[in-house]
């Protein structure tokens, strides 16, 4: 499958999650687009028409870079008109303030285009991050919130010759479940840890599902993984203090391959201790790999007070040109004079160093924002939730914008 396909494809799981085109165009004030494609894409530029045809806010106009000026239907019966288009060669681009590109092949023009690829970071940013992180923080306007980014997948660091010598996680795990009786060598020997103790490490963090959507780990007592009332335990934690301090994300958050405290929340928990800063870290992380999504449905099972402060790394999203919700970076975390291979086990997979040295990264960007106390956090109100096919123009939302 070609990865023009691919994309589009992504792109309706999109629609699916409810963020759509028109919407898109309504978030970045373009109020005359011209979306581009080819006649393998016909069917799909339908389904965007059918959406702005519903919506009725904005309209949009169609055309095809080999295909001749005509009209075409898959409507039922007459529950919505035709899709008019034009070849591209007879379109005056002076009509509109934003050409879309439903295709990847190359569109020389001066006006305002949207590439097919950065089209599809945009939706996957707002329909997977943004927008289920703005409903949640609609119910808790007084957290303290941040998106988080890792040197998980920086080519300058995870380089192809690295890399190389890096197993696939998956592979990794099975070879440490293998192993049983007979000792092998891993990536992990140097801090000492015997198979048996590495295939608990492993096995630790299995989680079921709940009614509510939400996901538990199992308990798990062994004194490496900890695991109590479906959570991961975090060290040191005080009894008394002013805030916490959530950790929410994945494998490197919830810290698989290392013990319970030597886990990024573990790690910052001391730190702060040491400091005399009264701030508890609960460690919300569960390993989400095939079910990211989860995240939030966990997040919202969390009932922050007011200055407590939440990180989220979401997988995948590794961008902050949005620029719509703060943002922790700690891109170059592992940066000379730091040896970044020092901080890897398997590919894109991190060691307790790798953890030790983000949660250097999270104390330090607290520390210098004095927890973010005296700053006010005004959080942008999601857009309104549609399916692909709901007529937003007499609706409240609507008329609210």
């Amino acid at each position: 499958m070609e990865n023009d396909e691919i994309l589009l494809i992504k792109l309706r799981d999109c629609f699916t999650g409810g963020y759509t085109l028109p919407q898109y165009c309504i978030d970045n004030d373009i109020k005359k687009p011209l979306f581009v494609s080819e006649e393998k894409f016909l069917t799909f530029t339908w389904e965007i028409h059918v959406q702005f045809r519903y919506d009725k806010r904005i309209f949009a106009e169609f055309s095809f870079l080999d295909l001749p000026s005509g009209k075409t239907s898959f409507a039922l019966g007459n529950t919505t008109s035709a899709m008019s288009y034009q070849n591209f060669s007879e379109i005056n681009l002076a009509d509109f303030d934003a050409i879309i590109l439903l295709t990847e092949k190359n569109v020389e023009v001066e006006v305002n285009t949207i590439s097919l690829e950065n089209l599809c970071n945009y939706f996957f940013y707002k329909t997977y991050a943004e927008i289920p992180t703005l409903n949640f923080l609609q119910r808790y306007p007084q957290v303290k919130f941040f998106l988080t980014y890792y040197p998980i997948f920086n080519e300058e660091y995870n380089n192809k010759s690295f890399n190389k010598q890096l197993m696939h996680y998956p592979a990794f795990r099975r070879a440490i479940r293998a192993s049983k009786h007979t000792p092998i060598e891993t990536t992990l020997d140097k801090f000492g840890y015997t198979n048996r103790q590495l295939r608990a490490l492993i096995k630790g963090g299995k989680a079921v599902k709940n009614f509510d959507g939400s996901s538990s780990m199992i308990d798990n007592n062994d004194p490496l993984v900890r695991i109590k009332d479906g959570k991961r335990e975090t060290a040191d934690q005080p009894e008394h203090f002013r805030n916490k301090i959530y950790i929410c994300g994945t494998c490197h958050d919830y810290g698989v391959n290392a013990p319970f405290d030597k886990t990024i929340a573990s790690y910052l928990q001391k730190m702060l201790n040491e400091a005399n800063l009264p701030y508890r870290v609960e460690n919300e992380s569960q390993r989400y790999g095939s079910r990211y999504q989860d995240i939030f449905y966990n997040l919202n099972n969390i009932e922050p007070l007011p200055g407590d402060i939440i990180f989220l790394y979401i997988h995948s999203i590794h961008s902050n040109n949005q620029k719509r919700l703060p943002f922790l970076d700690l891109l170059n975390a592992f940066s000379p004079p730091l040896d970044f291979r020092e901080f890897f086990c398997a590919r894109n997979h991190l060691n307790e160093l790798g953890y030790k040295t983000l949660a250097e990264g999270y104390f330090k960007f607290l520390t210098e924002n004095n927890f973010f106390r005296d700053k006010e956090f005004n959080y942008p109100t999601p857009p309104p939730h549609c399916i692909a096919t709901e007529s937003l123009h007499s609706s409240r939302q609507a008329a609210a914008m």
